[in-house]
């Protein structure tokens, strides 16, 4: 069992404030038990009326590749054209976690699992950097595309809420200011 050791070493604070979206991977192998620990964590997400409404798939070593070949050989080539260039850029991670949650016959419901499908990415994303690997979330055009949740596996009632490539950080990620929380501010006393 990993060590959760944000406790120990860095603050919740800094941890948020350090996270950062890798998209250059070393070529080590990960290892899925340890992805499947840190989402037993990520699910402590708020979740309204605790629906959990998720589920997750991962695609690494030759699952992965097998998927990429299916999906590719599903496409037209103009698809594969236009596609090309997003599918190399996440799939160039050592493991893609896809973050899938089922459909809600009413707005609300649907708005609020969506709400804590990215509260759950966020607490993912944390704990990757916690654990020393490096995340990014992505929501790529063809996530919407009935061929690509076909192959994946998914239902009719079901949806991609994003893809979370995952690996080890090579080089590092650069620093992106943010603008400071009052300027958006509207305070009413």
């Amino acid at each position: 069992m990993m060590m959760i050791r944000s406790v120990i070493i860095m603050s919740i604070k800094e941890l948020i404030i350090k996270r950062r979206s890798y998209n250059q991977f070393t070529d080590e192998k990960i290892d899925a038990d340890e992805i499947i620990e840190l989402l037993n964590i990520a699910v402590y997400a708020p979740n309204h009326k605790m629906r959990e409404p998720w589920r997750f798939i991962l695609l690494y070593d030759e699952g992965k590749q097998l998927f990429l070949n299916r999906y590719i050989h599903a496409l037209s080539e103009t698809e594969k054209d236009l596609q090309k260039k997003t599918l190399d850029k996440v799939f160039i991670a050592p493991m893609i976690v896809a973050f899938v949650m089922p459909h809600q016959k009413d707005m609300k419901d649907e708005l609020e699992d969506l709400q804590a499908n990215a509260a759950l990415i966020q607490n993912f994303l944390l704990l990757l950097e916690d654990q020393n690997y490096a995340g990014f979330w992505k929501t790529p055009a063809y996530i919407e595309s009935d061929t690509f949740k076909d192959i994946l596996g998914l239902t009719t009632q079901e949806m991609i809420v994003a893809l979370v490539m995952v690996g080890k950080p090579k080089g590092q990620a650069s620093y992106k200011p943010r603008k400071d929380a009052k300027s958006k501010t509207t305070i009413y006393s």
